[in-house]
């Protein structure tokens, strides 16, 4: 059934750890675009028919930004409808336990938590379901880049540099270069190259820290 759904970009980073089981092998992340900032989800809302205007929403999402907050550093969790629930968890000082019962009087707790982190869970129900596999199936999945990965010094300072090369590109090369035939290339290019094309900024923040099905703040 044709969909009109903009594709989530997926390219292919190839794994340089030696020693690694999977050494030499390529695996996929998420081609993340640039980010959208609030006004901008604003925008975003107003152009699928809110009936509020962009300032109206863009007022309301700003008081969200300092309640929520406001409300997890008290230790209360805050759902927000359908999309999911933001809560403190706390990250402990590196040895840091405390052995008895006797040692909790006068406790300063600030020796033992290192952090607090916001966390996000995505609503798990039936009818909203966005966890890990569930929610795959609300995107359109499209290879697009494969991911190369230099590291250079620059100014005394160790930076990692990235080249993104689309998956056609670097198939019709290979077949190239190993002297293969290139029947069927054509359709393997076409399909692809097209994808690529109405990808949007490919190469926009792509192969950041790619996590699970939460997010820590």
């Amino acid at each position: 059934m044709a969909t009109n759904r903009i594709a989530l970009g997926i390219n292919l980073r190839k794994n340089k750890i030696n020693g690694n089981s999977g050494y030499g092998k390529y695996y996929p992340v998420v081609d993340r675009q640039q980010t959208l900032n609030l006004r901008g989800f604003a925008e975003h809302m107003v152009d699928h028919g809110s009936k509020w205007n962009r300032g109206e929403l863009e007022s309301v999402l700003f008081q969200i930004t300092e309640c929520l907050p406001e409300l997890v550093a008290q230790g209360v969790p805050v759902q927000l409808g359908s999309l999911g629930t933001f809560y403190p968890t706390a990250q402990i000082v590196k040895g840091a336990s405390v052995a008895s019962i006797e040692e909790m009087d006068g406790l300063n707790p600030n020796t033992l938590v290192k952090a607090i982190h916001i966390r996000f869970r995505p609503d798990a129900t039936k009818l909203d379901n966005l966890c890990g596999p569930a929610f795959k199936n609300a995107c359109t999945l499209e290879l697009r880049n494969i991911i190369e990965t230099e590291k250079v010094t620059i100014d005394g300072k160790v930076k990692v540099l990235q080249q993104l090369t689309p998956i056609s590109t670097a198939v019709a090369m290979t077949r190239a270069g190993n002297g293969g035939s290139t029947s069927g290339s054509g359709s393997s290019n076409s399909g692809t190259g097209s994808g690529t094309n109405n990808g949007g900024n490919t190469g926009g923040n792509t192969g950041g820290n790619d996590g699970g099905d939460g997010m820590q703040v």
